[in-house]
């Protein structure tokens, strides 16, 4: 039987907390894969989903195979985009730092002040040729490009605000690829005044630009941590 057609997932991951998450994301995504691929370190079709196999000398394109290639060197299918350079900045100095291309971050100094308005109509246009030209980029090493995952938070100006036009650009440009958006909403005892206003602002986005939205709750989260590590669950 021939092999299965390969479905590539573009992550593009906006604002402090979509490249916090984004960068647990990948970590977790190779420890999975390793957990069951029985000790070896192969390219396979599960694998090629969310990273392309490049030469690590040349940074060359390798192919698929037939699965049993071992790994020379990774590259995330992901798109890096923030306002300041703070946290990009760390996950490039971090062990996951070769997992991604610097061509395919794109990072400003100044942020968007907790202000959706700042992140979606000052931001959005100002970079919007970057960001589509690194996602057209990500998409040509695709084979069938099944979907773009969004990680982004709702209470940031740069997280609700460019990450809504992020969404709409590609809703613009891919109007029949799968948007699926994974959104931090606050907790209650957010202290930032604005982030209940970028809250309702983006999911108005959300609710049109998105294919599948999937609502995470930071309260929620951290209880689950909590739960996890053996604390009491607040």
């Amino acid at each position: 039987a021939s092999p299965a057609m390969v479905r590539e997932v573009i992550t593009v991951q906006v604002g402090q907390c979509g490249n916090q998450v984004g960068s647990r994301f990948w970590d977790l995504a190779l420890r999975e894969h390793a957990a069951w691929s029985s000790g070896i370190a192969a390219y396979d079709e599960p694998m090629s989903t969310f990273f392309r196999h490049v030469d690590a000398r040349s940074g060359a394109p390798l192919a698929l195979g037939d699965g049993t290639v071992p790994i020379s060197s990774l590259r995330a299918r992901a798109v890096m985009v923030d306002t300041e350079e703070g946290v990009v900045s760390q996950v490039l100095r971090s062990p996951l730092a070769e997992l991604f291309d610097r061509s395919q971050v794109l990072a400003d100094v100044s942020g968007a002040g907790n202000n959706w308005a700042h992140g979606h109509e000052h931001y959005g246009p100002l970079h919007r040729d970057g960001l589509l030209e690194r996602v057209r980029r990500a998409a040509s090493h695709c084979d069938s490009l099944q979907a773009f995952s969004l990680l982004h938070s709702m209470g940031g100006g740069t997280g609700s605000g460019l990450g809504s036009y992020v969404l709409e650009a590609l809703a613009d440009e891919y109007p029949r690829t799968i948007r699926f958006a994974t959104a931090v909403f606050p907790s209650e005892s957010d202290d930032v005044v604005t982030s209940p206003y970028n809250t309702v602002l983006a999911a108005a986005e959300l609710a049109e630009h998105a294919t599948v939205a999937m609502p995470l709750q930071n309260a929620a989260l951290a209880a689950m941590v909590d739960h996890a590590e053996g604390g009491a669950t607040p």
